[in-house]
């Protein structure tokens, strides 16, 4: 599958500076991701709705791709820079909850979105696999939750993600020590870990079983089509909402003894313990007083407050 047939066949339904929506035949939608830079953008945002919206009443399944050789670079932060240089923080909150919203479409949509990622995928781009139904990789992936490199905290759903696919399950075991994966959880996202190749994102829980990794880069696209197409023609059904597990005060008060202590040793600057103290009270569910399992929006929303 090369887009640029698609495109010269006339098989383009919609473009804008950020994206492209095109048919891929047999009842697949193509969203392309073309922002400036290849940091996502509020068109790129609203291209992927777009393309959601077509999804449910026109197609089967829907793919995923970018036309550069790296998926995404993250987020373009001058839109949100300028915002909050000017106070407008409902710009900000607006930005983040479209963010939030299209990848909460994207893990519950009716019928199957796959992912066709390579090279860099960080950020938002990371935030977007962790919801794609499945990721048909590159395997030179290398994707994570760098947020804090730029002195901001991930708010596109990736932290909830984290927490799903590593504490959760952890916590449905007889007698567990939630803070003890808390802290893999917390270095991920405050140490901007990235994998080093699409098994390493695997292990990282940044990838879920059941998709697929792919040697040569001019195959990924067909092979995530074929993938989309598979889980369609099987009946594919969305997965249903999930518990996220808030852990509290006394797991938030573990966390607090370690960002004390890095901190205390000099190994980071006053703003990045900052930064470390907000997303301890994030990760612990907030200042509750005993752990409780909530709904997935409690966690989006102490990510877009943070």
């Amino acid at each position: 599958v090369r887009l640029s047939d698609e495109r010269r066949a006339g098989r383009l339904i919609q473009q804008s500076g950020s994206a492209s929506l095109i048919d891929l035949r047999d009842g697949v939608a193509c969203v392309e991701l073309h922002p400036p830079m290849g940091a996502f953008d509020t068109g790129a945002i609203d291209l992927l709705s777009e393309g959601l919206d077509r999804l449910e009443d026109h197609f089967e399944a829907m793919v995923i791709c970018a036309r550069t050789p790296d998926f995404s670079i993250g987020t373009n932060l001058m839109p949100v820079a300028s915002a909050a240089q000017e106070g407008n923080w409902q710009e900000v909150e607006d930005f983040i909850r479209k963010a939030q919203q299209i990848n909460q479409r994207i893990r519950f949509s009716p019928k199957p979105v796959v992912v066709a990622a390579a090279g860099q995928a960080l950020g938002l781009g990371a935030e977007l696999l962790f919801h794609a139904t499945q990721v048909v990789a590159g395997c030179e992936l290398y994707t994570g939750l760098i947020d804090v490199a730029a002195g901001l905290i991930p708010a596109a759903g990736g932290t909830k993600e984290l927490l799903r696919r590593i504490v959760n399950p952890a916590m449905k075991l007889p007698s567990p020590d939630p803070l003890v994966y808390l802290q893999v959880a917390f270095e991920r996202i405050a140490f901007a870990k990235v994998s080093s190749s699409a098994d390493d994102a695997l292990q990282m829980g940044c990838l879920q079983p059941g998709g697929r990794v792919v040697m040569s880069p001019d195959r990924i696209l067909t092979a995530a089509r074929q993938q989309a197409l598979g889980l369609a023609q099987a009946g594919y059904r969305p997965p249903l909402p999930e518990k996220i597990y808030a852990a509290g005060r006394d797991a938030l008060a573990g966390l607090r003894v370690a960002v004390f202590s890095i901190r205390e040793g000099g190994m980071i600057t006053q703003y990045e313990s900052c930064l470390a103290e907000k997303l301890a009270v994030l990760l612990s569910g907030g200042e509750i007083s005993r752990p409780a399992w909530v709904d997935e929006q409690y966690f989006l929303d102490l990510e877009r407050e943070t």
